[in-house]
C-alpha cells in the first residue's frame, strides 16, 4: 500500500505546484509584456513486476525469436517544466510619449546593478532625474540613451530611432536608438520576477538587432504589449488542476481504509 501512497502524494504535490503556475498567471494577466507559463507533467520510471512468457524457456524457440515481457507500472508523475509561452500579446495604445510596444521576437535590453544584462518585453519606460531612458525599477537602457533637459516632445520611430523636440529647433536631434535582443531559443530564457529575462546558456547568445528588421521586429510608440494570458483558458485549467487534486486526496482516503481493512484483526 505504501507504493500506492506515494503515487498519490507525489499527484497531489505537482498539482499543487501547478496551481501555483495557474494563480502565477492569473495574478499577472493585466502585466505589460508577461508570458504566460505553462507546466510540463513527466510520469516517473516505471517499475517492472516482471516475468518472462513461458516461451522463453522452451527448448523448441530459438535465441533470436524469444522475447521477454514485463508488465510495467508507473510510479507517479514530476513536474518536468516550467516553459513560457513566447507568443505576442495584444496591444494597448496609451499614447504616451516613453511607452513602446515591440511587434516582433526582439526583446529591450536593460543593464542591472551589478552591471550584468537582462531583457524584457515590457515596454513602459521612464525618465530618471539625469534623463536616462529606464524602465520603471529604474534599470537603465542598453545601450544608453539620455533625454536633453527643456525637451518639448520625443518622438520614436518604427525602426527604434529617439528624437527629441525643442521649441527653437524646428528640426528634432537624434538622441539615441533603441537596439532590440534576439535570441536562438528564447523559451530557455529565465525569469528573474519584475518581468525581466537572462540568458542561460540553453537560450543561445544573444544578438543586438536594430529595430525594422525581421529578425528583430519594430517598435510602436505609445502603445503597450499586453500579457498573453488567456483568462477563459487559465480558469478553466484551475479547475481541472482542482478536481485533479481532489481526486487523488480521495484515492489517499481509498488507500487508508484498505490499510485500516487489512490490519484489522479478525474475531
Amino acid at each position: 500500500m505504501l507504493g500506492q501512497m506515494h503515487m498519490l502524494k507525489s499527484g497531489t504535490s505537482q498539482t499543487q505546484r501547478q496551481m501555483q503556475i495557474v494563480i502565477d498567471n492569473i495574478a499577472n494577466v493585466s502585466s505589460p509584456g508577461f508570458k504566460r507559463h505553462r507546466v510540463e507533467m513527466e510520469s516517473l520510471f516505471p517499475n517492472a513486476l516482471a516475468s518472462v512468457l513461458a516461451e522463453f524457456q522452451d527448448p523448441k524457440v530459438s535465441l533470436d525469436k524469444k522475447r521477454r515481457f514485463y508488465l510495467e507500472f508507473g510510479q507517479a508523475i514530476r513536474m518536468a517544466e516550467v516553459e513560457a509561452e513566447m507568443k505576442q500579446g495584444s496591444f494597448e495604445f496609451t499614447n504616451r510619449r516613453l511607452d513602446v510596444a515591440i511587434e516582433g521576437k526582439g526583446f529591450f535590453q536593460f543593464r542591472m546593478p551589478d552591471g550584468s544584462l537582462s531583457y524584457a518585453r515590457a515596454g513602459n519606460l521612464n525618465m530618471d532625474a539625469e534623463g536616462n531612458v529606464t524602465d520603471t525599477h529604474g534599470h537603465p537602457l542598453e545601450p544608453a540613451i539620455q533625454i536633453p533637459k527643456n525637451v518639448t516632445d520625443i518622438s520614436i520611430t518604427q525602426d527604434g530611432k529617439v528624437h527629441a523636440h525643442f521649441q527653437d529647433q524646428p528640426i528634432p536631434r537624434e538622441v539615441g536608438e533603441i537596439q532590440l535582443a534576439v535570441f536562438g531559443n528564447v523559451k530557455q530564457l529565465k525569469s528573474i520576477g519584475q518581468n525581466l529575462y537572462i540568458q542561460t546558456e540553453s537560450s543561445g547568445e544573444v544578438s543586438m538587432k536594430s529595430a525594422g528588421t525581421p529578425e528583430a521586429g519594430t517598435i510602436r510608440q505609445g502603445a503597450l504589449e499586453l500579457s498573453n494570458v488567456n483568462l477563459v483558458e487559465e480558469m478553466m485549467s484551475m479547475l481541472m488542476t482542482q478536481r485533479t487534486f481532489e481526486i487523488n486526496v480521495a484515492g489517499i482516503n481509498s488507500v487508508n481504509e484498505m490499510v485500516k481493512f487489512s490490519l484489522e484483526i479478525p474475531k
